[in-house]
């Protein structure tokens, strides 16, 4: 928690308290760091600004607590503040949890709420995200290769069996998506490069002509940092 140095944090609260506009947003700039560092460590990873929506819900929070701090408590500022993110953010949440119908702990009657509390709704929070991003990730992908004349259909059969092909046709993948040149005929003409992707990596032309749905799958993955969410769909060996 940062004091400013031309008057004492308990002074600007007060005057914030009163009305005083100018030294509300001064502590507020003055303690966007604190309001992020404290964010970040309850959602248990780091958190960035205009990102993240959990530190808007922690930004409307600290500006509760220069509403509801009283310093005859005997508690500090930054202890308050830290209390009051804390329960928004346990509260949002919840709020998303039970939105999406995921069931959560039951809320206690006491107003704090245990470690395992917080873990466990921001885990099941947390969860739910990535699967929306997932999602809209995949949806995004069946999109794209519609352009190229591939369906999911179609990667489920002609995906290689055997381990050696998977890794010969990943190995090809990698190296079109490294050259620019290949990659916009691939990307403008929706043509697989068979003929430049012989000479570059000595595969016979049979082989690249049989994977080329998986060829095309693997490269917009491989060139498209979007995509690369997707490697462990089309499991792609390491």
């Amino acid at each position: 928690m940062i004091t400013l140095r031309d008057q004492p944090i308990e002074e600007l609260l007060l005057l914030a308290q009163k009305g005083d506009l100018r030294s509300r947003e001064t502590i507020i700039e003055e303690n966007r760091d604190f309001i992020a560092r404290v964010s970040s460590k309850i959602c248990n990873r780091y958190l960035t600004w205009n990102n993240d929506d959990e530190l808007s819900i922690a930004l409307i929070a600290f500006n509760e607590a220069i509403d509801g701090y009283d310093p005859r408590e005997g508690m500090a500022f930054p202890t308050f503040a830290r209390r009051v993110i804390h329960h928004r953010l346990v509260d949002y949440f919840r709020k998303e949890a039970k939105h999406r119908h995921i069931p959560l702990l039951t809320e206690e009657a006491d107003e704090e709420f245990s470690t395992y509390d917080v873990e466990y709704a921001y885990q099941q929070y947390h969860e739910q995200q990535q699967q929306e991003n997932f999602e809209a990730v995949m949806e995004h992908y069946i999109a794209e290769l519609t352009h190229y004349g591939v369906t999911l259909d179609d990667l489920v059969k002609v995906s290689p069996k055997h381990r050696d092909s998977k890794e010969t046709l990943v190995r090809v993948a990698r190296a079109l998506s490294g050259e620019r040149a290949l990659l916009e005929t691939l990307t403008k003409q929706k043509l697989l490069p068979i003929k430049e992707l012989e000479l570059l990596t000595g595969v016979k032309r049979k082989v690249l002509e049989r994977g080329r749905k998986y060829l095309i799958a693997l490269t917009l993955i491989f060139s498209n940092p979007s995509f690369y969410a997707l490697k462990s769909f089309t499991d792609i060996p390491d």
